[in-house]
């Protein structure tokens, strides 16, 4: 958790009469004092609240709520001689907890005569103004930074912005991390309030009751959300269930139609079908009886072929006999009467068909005068029928404006019996029909864009609140990634502070808190660290050079050691001393050794004089050992050659006993060591002691003196008499072995304490190293900071993406809307052409008027046509009468002059037979008679026979064309049969009527058993009745389907164009519509509709059940009843204060939280309603439930119905937050008890009796409670930033003590003005005292600084507290 916020300095540059001066706080608080104008309230007023977001009305800007004096007069005053001026106002806010800070500001540019320029920035990396960073350009004279160069030199650290909205979001989301802006607004409404001078006039406990109730926290937009939405949801679900249900009612309508029309389709499908099974029945009876006729026909003609050779065999026989019987007399006469006897005969036969004819004729006659008859019937029955279809079209055109129908009508019945050409009407209404369909089209088209309008401007507010819900779950995220981020800052610099060893530079510091603050998912937060790697490497690699080097120390000195205590030890092993040789000397004595060369070192062989001195001895051995005679080796004579033959790499310094003897020699001052008195060695040394000389001489090449002069040939030396002898003698060198030991052992000990020391420090180094690691290693983790800007950056894409779409769909609604408008005006023009008001069911009513209209007159047309033909056929029929009369009359003639024929005819037959009876006619006539009666039939007979076989070869031809055309209609009709089974198939496959079969045996069942079922349950109606009334039910119910997009097509419409078999049409009418964009057929529609009725209506149910259950009485209830107690406790608390308070009449202050009576009797009262919320849902009794259920649903019928009232555009979401807005259930009360009164309600009257000071008592408490209240909605880490106005004026002191103890405890951070008040009470631990002074309205304001410690009040100077403030920031 961040420590808190808390305001640390403020500053102006170029501000009103300041040039540059900044206000320091202590622990948050300052107190600005002096004289009326002096600028205490100018000053104060130009931070809080102004600089928290930027808003510069002048109203908000003077404490008194003026609006006389805008922010560019405190920068250009009248009579200014500068033509521009360029100002800065900052506030600087440091965490309690470390050292990091934040800084707001407002820079403004006024212009003469021209709006004034303002920019607000914010610096989030640490740097300070002032220190880190400078609002002014450092030249000769400081001239203020441009908005561009505020840019440049804030860059990454912060943000420079250009509208206040955006400045107040910044430091919003900064600072206080409220959940809205209108939550911040209302807190900074309430801190003008509270910062109003002496609390004027217009302040009274109603007022304060009133502030009180705003500033108790609300229920947030996501504790609301699931009861709006759900309710919300809820009338989304009635109103498309109330929709369900009128489309569910609808689609009944239609379907009761739709089912009789889909079993008389079916009906008259299966009727031509069985008939058909019928027909085809009979053509293959017929077929064998036409086969068993042509048998028949072929027998019988192959008798009466042999018939007909027998009679012409009998006809040549009869012949040869007439022959010999013809040449009589008596026979020709008998001929002449035969062939009288056959043209009387036809005659007879003329006369019979005449009369036959004049009866047929007569017949015709009397027939065609009946035909006549009926057809003048037929004629007036047609034109009533006319009469019937004008008056039903003039009925038809009532309300239709479509004059060209009375034009029609009487010149129809003007010339009624003339033919009548309707094509011109025909066009007319043809026209006018198109004009009504395009204006019904523009109509539906018009409905269909305002549809899309609509569902667009749906959608858009869908978007805009997903975009409302996103923004806020934006800035959650926001707040929650700004925390992290600042509690990461934090940490780092209390990093920074707890580290020993490493300390990054403050620039670097700036730089990781810059980069934190713009961190992003794709952020390496490993950079961040990677910032104080230099620190971190620069020490580090410091520390291992100086561990390193003192490694390296460590070890000379070990070696140092390690040499020393070897040569100790040498030493305390009775090694005597022995001068120093270098590496050639000691490698000549091991040749000498190797070459068995005998020799004695000189030093060895000789001892000091018992009378020398200490002083001479030691001069003489440092001279001998300067002169190379102290570790020469005496070497016998005979040796010289060997020895002096040196080899490569081999030197030494050789002394020979063979030298030249000179008196006063070394032997004077030296002793022959020579304890074995060995003569030989003393010989070989005194010869060498002999051969120096003992003091100077002038003749001696080699010579000492006493003070350690010397001389060797041409060189001669001196010595430093600082030596001390230590090879000369065995008591000098064992003295000197002791003395070597004792050095050495005190060198050891030194090496060993320098060791120990070196050790230490590397230990030290090591600790520091392993500290600087444990401090590179604990740099604050970044933890939830990557998912959170993850997260952040998720949401930020989420809202972009929306308002892409909101974009879109503005676009989208920005087109319909043209388009719209566009199709408006077309439909205006349409109604302008069609004289018809714009509305899409009068244009529907005028279409299916003038269909029905058109029908009528088709139907019109055709029996006008059937009544001029009927005219047309009396005509002619009366023509055909007069043809008759004249046939008659020419038939009569005919008849008449044929019977004069035969009775002519008949008159000369008797007088041949007259004659005949005179012949011998007789005795012949039997025989003549026979052949001429035979020969006169036969011909008769053959001819008949003829005629017969004729006939019965033509009947077999008749039979055999019969039995093919039966064989062709046979399979005509299989086919027909064929085809209207495939069509009762289809019609009986669409299941509209019966359950499913597939044989074709059970086909022919069903058939049959459709024509019994059905049959005469349709009554006189026939299909085309039923289609009729479909569409009229589908026209009228297809309104409330319009979403499934109900249509009307032809099915079967292919069968039609596939035969001729068209005794009436095979289509029919079916009804579909689409379902969530899926074709679906009627009666599957209706039975989704059905279930989706059952389902919603469930659904509604247990939505009910969630949201009285569950959300209202779980979930917001809680809620309620939480923020309700807090309620209650803060009130508590603020009547422990106020009993603590006194003031010098002995008025005490409490509050009452009072419940809200019911307002309807459906409704509860606050403490039924508080009480019922507090249950849970498991122990509430139903009539409870019930109970909370009609109260809210009253109270949100109430607010919609004001909201509908007031024309309020109010949002449900906003309704809802009225409803459940739980202050609004409860109402404040004052009360004030004075000493030995009662207590009673504070009221305006009781209010205004009260002196000043308890006036402003009552007003101070519960307002300093209210903003309380309001910050407890902000983060954690906020500061409580309020400010005062002539504060606590008229209080007393005793009160205006425990005014401020009450700031102190409510953790305040003040900034308060006053002419009187230094603020020093012992109740402040801590108060920043400013006094001003600004003599005789002076153009600049002189500031005296003053702090409180909560013991002593002390000036300072700027000084002083820059200073001091270096030293130690955040006291001075």
């Amino acid at each position: 958790m961040n420590s808190k916020w808390q305001i640390y300095r403020v500053g102006l540059i170029d501000f009103w009469y300041y040039d540059e001066e900044e206000f320091y706080f202590l622990d948050g608080r300052m107190l600005l004092r002096g004289a009326n104008g002096s600028g205490k309230s100018v000053t104060m007023q130009s931070f809080i609240p102004l600089l928290l977001d930027g808003n510069m009305r002048p109203e908000r800007l003077d404490p008194f709520g003026s609006k006389a004096r805008k922010m560019e007069n405190y920068l250009l005053e009248e009579g200014d001689g500068r033509d521009e001026r360029t100002g800065y106002l900052y506030m600087e806010l440091k965490r309690k907890e470390s050292d990091e800070f934040l800084t707001l500001g407002i820079g403004m540019r006024a212009r003469k005569n021209k709006k004034m320029d303002s920019w607000y920035f914010c610096v989030t990396d640490g740097r300070r103004i002032g220190k880190d960073l400078y609002l002014y350009k450092e030249e000769k004279s400081k001239i203020t930074c441009t908005m561009r160069e505020l840019k440049n030199r804030i860059g990454e650290g912060g943000k420079v912005m250009e509208t206040q909205s955006e400045y107040a979001q910044c430091v919003n989301r900064l600072l206080f991390g409220f959940e809205t802006q209108e939550e911040y607004r209302e807190l900074l409404n309430l801190l003008i309030q509270l910062r109003t001078p002496k609390l004027s006039k217009d302040f009274k406990p109603t007022v304060i009751n009133d502030i009180l109730s705003s500033s108790l926290q609300t229920l947030s937009e996501d504790d609301l959300r699931p009861m709006s939405e759900a309710i919300e949801n809820m009338d989304g679900m009635k109103t498309n269930l109330d929709t369900l249900k009128e489309s569910i009612s609808a689609a009944k309508q239609i379907e009761k139609v739709y089912d009789q029309y889909n079993e008389i389709v079916l009906y008259d499908k299966a009727l031509l079908y069985t008939k058909a099974i019928k027909e085809c029945r009979q053509a293959e009876e017929k077929t064998v009886q036409t086969e068993k006729a042509i048998l028949e026909n072929t027998a019988s003609y192959q008798a009466e072929k042999e018939h007909y050779e027998e009679l012409a065999g009998e006809e040549k026989l009869l012949k040869e006999e007439k022959d010999s019987l013809a040449d009589n007399d008596a026979a020709k006469l008998k001929d002449r009467e035969i062939k009288i006897s056959q043209e009387i005969r036809e005659l007879q036969k003329i006369v019979a068909d005449k009369k036959q004819q004049e009866q047929t004729k007569n017949e015709k006659r009397i027939d065609t005068e009946e035909i006549l008859k009926k057809q003048e019937e037929k004629k007036e029955e047609k034109w009533s029928e006319i009469e019937e279809y004008l008056e039903e079209m003039e009925s038809d055109t009532d309300g239709v404006p479509f004059d060209d129908f009375s034009f029609m009508k009487e010149e129809l019945c003007e010339k009624k019996e003339e033919e009548y050409s309707f094509d011109a009407h025909r066009k007319l209404l043809k026209d006018y029909t198109k004009k009504v369909e395009q204006g019904k089209q523009l109509l539906l088209e018009e409905k269909a864009v305002q549809e899309r309008y609509s569902t667009f401007l749906q959608d858009l507010d869908q978007y805009q609140d997903e975009r409302n819900k996103a923004e806020r779950e934006l800035l959650q995220y926001e707040n929650q990634l700004h925390e992290i981020r600042q509690e990461l800052i934090e940490q780092i610099y209390k990093w920074n502070q707890q580290n020993e060893e490493l300390h990054p530079e403050a620039e670097i510091l700036q730089e990781m808190a810059r980069q934190i603050e713009n961190y992003q998912s794709d952020s390496d937060y490993w950079a961040i660290r990677n910032l104080s790697k230099k620190a971190y490497d620069q020490k580090n690699e410091a520390l291992s050079a100086e561990k390193t080097q003192r490694s390296w120390q460590l070890s000379e000195l070990k070696k140092e050691y390690d040499a020393i205590s070897t040569e100790l030890r040498q030493w305390q092993n009775q090694k005597e001393p022995e001068p120093e040789r270098d590496a050639a000397v000691l490698e000549n004595r091991k040749r000498l050794d190797e070459r068995n060369i005998p020799y004695l070192p000189f030093y060895k062989m000789v001892d000091f004089d018992q009378k020398l001195g200490k002083e001479k001895a030691a001069r003489l051995e440092e001279a001998l050992l300067h002169m190379g005679i102290l570790d020469a080796l005496i070497i016998a004579p005979q040796y010289r050659e060997q020895v002096l033959q040196s080899e490569e790499g081999c030197c030494d310094r050789y002394l020979f006993t063979d030298a030249e003897y000179v008196r006063n020699n070394l032997m004077d001052w030296l002793d022959i060591d020579n304890p074995d008195h060995d003569m030989f060695l003393y010989q070989n040394v005194s010869g060498v002691l002999s051969a120096i000389t003992s003091g100077r001489s002038d003749q001696a090449a080699t010579w000492i003196d006493e003070d350690g002069n010397y001389k060797i040939g041409v060189l001669e030396g001196t010595v430093t008499k600082q030596y001390t002898p230590c090879f000369i003698g065995s008591t000098a060198r064992e003295q000197y072995r002791l003395d070597k030991i004792a050095e050495l052992q005190q060198l050891l000990d030194e090496k060993q304490k320098e060791i120990e020391t070196e050790e230490q420090e590397i230990e030290k180094i090591q600790s520091r190293l392993k500290k600087l690691s444990e401090e590179w290693n604990t740099f604050p983790k970044d933890h939830d900071l990557k998912i959170a800007a993850k997260e952040c950056e998720k949401q930020e894409e989420k809202l972009k993406d929306l308002n892409e779409k909101i974009q879109q769909q503005k676009q989208r609604v920005e087109t319909e809307r043209k388009k719209l408008d566009e199709v408006r005006l077309r439909v205006q023009e349409a109604c302008q052409k069609c004289y018809l008001k714009a509305r899409l069911d009068l244009f529907e009513e005028v279409q299916e008027a003038l269909k029905e209209y058109t029908e009528c007159l088709n139907q019109l047309q055709i029996c006008h046509k059937d009544y001029i033909n009927t005219l047309h056929y009396i005509r002619s029929q009366e023509f055909y009468l007069e043809d008759i009369e004249k046939d008659l009359d020419d038939i009569r003639y005919e008849l008449g002059r044929n019977l004069t024929q035969q009775k002519q005819k008949e008159a000369e037959l008797l007088a041949v037979q007259e004659q005949l009876k005179l012949t011998d006619y007789e005795k012949i006539k039997s025989r003549l008679d026979y052949c001429m009666e035979r020969l006169s039939v036969i011909p008769q007979e053959k001819e008949a026979s003829a005629r017969k076989r004729g006939e019965l070869e033509s009947g077999r031809k008749i039979l055999e064309e019969k039995q093919r055309e039966n064989q062709k209609i046979t399979e005509k009709l299989q086919d027909k049969k064929i085809w209207l089974k495939k069509v009762f198939e289809q019609e009986y496959q669409l299941g509209y009527v019966m359950e499913l079969s597939t044989t074709e045996k059970v086909i022919e069942k069903e058939a049959a058993k459709v024509c019994s079922q059905l049959a005469g349950k349709f009554g006189n109606d026939r299909q085309s009745d039923l289609f009729g009334k479909l569409q009229a039910e589908y026209h009228k119910n297809r309104g409330y389907l319009l979403e499934y997009q109900m249509t009307l097509k032809t099915l079967f419409q292919d069968l039609d164009e596939q035969t001729s078999f068209l005794e009436m049409s095979m289509k029919r009418i079916d009804v579909s519509a689409k379902y969530h964009g899926t074709v679906v057929k009627f009666k599957e529609l209706l039975s989704i509709l059905e279930e989706n009725e059952r389902v919603q209506s469930q659904l509604l149910n247990d939505k009910d059940k969630e949201l009285f259950e569950d959300i209202l009485a779980n979930t917001i209830s809680k809620k309620i009843r939480a923020r309700i107690q807090a309620s209650k406790r803060w009130v508590e608390k603020m009547n422990d204060l106020m009993e603590s308070m006194k003031t010098s009449s002995g008025l005490k202050l409490s509050l009452r939280w009072k419940n809200k009576r019911a307002d309807k009797e459906e409704q509860m009262d606050t403490k039924t309603l508080v009480d019922l919320l507090q249950k849970d849902a498991e122990i509430m009794r139903p009539e409870e439930v019930e109970q909370l259920s009609r109260h809210f649903r009253s109270k949100i019928a109430e607010a919609r119905k004001e909201a509908d009232e007031t024309a309020n555009m109010q949002s449900f979401h906003a309704i809802m937050r009225e409803v459940l807005d739980y202050r609004k259930w409860f109402e404040f009360q004052l009360e004030c008890q004075k000493t030995g009164e009662k207590k009673r309600e504070l009221t305006d009257r009781v209010f205004f009796t009260f002196s000043g000071g308890e006036k402003a008592m009552a007003m101070y408490v519960p307002l300093f409670s209210a903003v309380v209240a309001k910050y407890a909605g902000a983060r954690g880490d906020a500061p409580r930033l309020i400010s005062l106005d002539e504060a606590f004026a008229g209080v007393d002191e005793m009160n205006i003590r425990d005014m401020f103890r009450l700031m102190v405890e409510f953790d305040f951070n003040f900034m308060i003005n006053s002419q009187i008040l230094w603020g020093d009470y012992e109740t402040v631990p801590a108060l920043a005292i400013y006094q001003l002074v600004r003599p005789e309205n002076a153009k600049f304001v002189t500031v005296i600084r003053y702090t409180w410690n909560g013991t002593v009040r002390q000036m300072k100077t700027k000084k002083d507290v820059n200073q001091t403030e270096k030293v130690s920031e955040g006291v001075w």
